[in-house]
């Protein structure tokens, strides 16, 4: 998959870096959130999900640990 690990850069298949993980706590972020999700994303990506999860009252982190295997954000973010 994409991610940023061991120095190296990925990239999704339009050739975007992936820089950012973006984790969202169903629950809450402690350790017994009822659902936790990671997602690869890049910079404006993560800031513009985190913007919008947090303003409808979803817990999220992000960082940069992003690793293979991490699945790409959402394009269109979440439905309800």
């Amino acid at each position: 998959m994409t991610g940023t690990t061991d120095g190296r850069v990925w990239h999704d298949g339009a050739g975007e870096a992936l820089t950012h993980r973006v984790t969202v706590y169903l629950g809450g972020p402690e350790d017994g959130a009822e659902l936790t999700m990671e997602y690869a994303a890049t910079w404006k990506e993560a800031s513009d999900f985190t913007v919008a999860a947090v303003h409808a009252g979803l817990a999220v982190t992000v960082d940069g640990r992003i690793r293979p295997g991490l699945r790409r954000l959402p394009r269109y973010g979440f439905r309800h």
